[in-house]
This record gives structure tokens, C-alpha cells and sequence, in this order.
């Protein structure tokens, strides 16, 4: 019974080691924003969702997100007691190429966000 079921579990594992693997990529990038405010980083991010033509976005305290290119985009805003507040900005897609390019597009344009007045 023994020898059987080893037997069994080795067969599995070998089916199992020949199905191929699927997965998405995840991408990460950080950038400085020019402000110290959390609430004007998430502006900045409502702004790039647009000028980037982020499809379906939706946004809440947490994010500001949407979808650009086969990759599903997220902003975040973390502000650093008087420092420049940093945007967070991840990306998955099932392509790593599709995910880093829509968040590195994402990162450099509220990166270069710059607010004169009413920030």
C-alpha cells in the first residue's frame, strides 16, 4: 500500500511539473512628487490617471487606478513630514514588458507634475 501510494504521489507531481505556468508579473516604481502633501499627491495622481487615458478608473483614499495597455495600474501617495511626498505606482500584467512600461509611463508623468497655485 505503501509503495503504491508513493508510487501515485509520483506520478502526480510529475503531471503537475508538466503543465505549464501561468502568471502575472507585478511592477513596482517609487518617484518624488513636487509637494510635501499627501492629498495634493493624490490630485497629481487623479491627473496623470487622465492625461495617461488610465480606461476604468476608479479612486478612494487608498488609490487612484485604472487600466492602460493590457496592465491594471494603481497610485498610491505617501507623505514624509516635510519632505516631498513619494507616489507609489504598481503595475500587473500578464506580460512583465506591458506592466513596467504603463508604470514607468505612469511614474514619469507625476513626477514632472509641478502646481503653482491652489496645491
Amino acid at each position: 500500500m505503501y509503495k503504491q501510494t508513493v508510487s501515485m504521489l509520483g506520478v502526480a507531481v510529475v503531471f503537475l511539473l508538466a503543465l505549464p505556468a501561468n502568471g502575472a508579473s507585478l511592477y513596482f516604481n517609487k518617484v518624488s512628487v513636487h509637494t510635501q502633501s499627501e492629498a495634493t499627491c493624490f490630485k497629481f495622481a487623479s491627473d496623470t490617471a487622465r492625461a495617461e487615458n488610465l480606461r476604468n478608473v476608479h479612486q478612494n483614499r487608498l488609490e487612484v487606478a485604472g487600466e492602460k495597455d493590457n496592465a491594471y495600474v494603481s497610485i498610491t501617495c505617501v507623505g514624509r513630514n516635510g519632505e516631498p511626498a513619494m507616489a507609489v505606482v504598481m503595475s500587473v500584467s500578464d506580460d512583465l514588458a506591458a506592466a513596467k512600461a504603463a508604470a514607468d509611463a505612469v511614474a514619469n508623468r507625476i513626477k514632472g507634475i509641478i502646481c503653482f497655485e491652489g496645491c
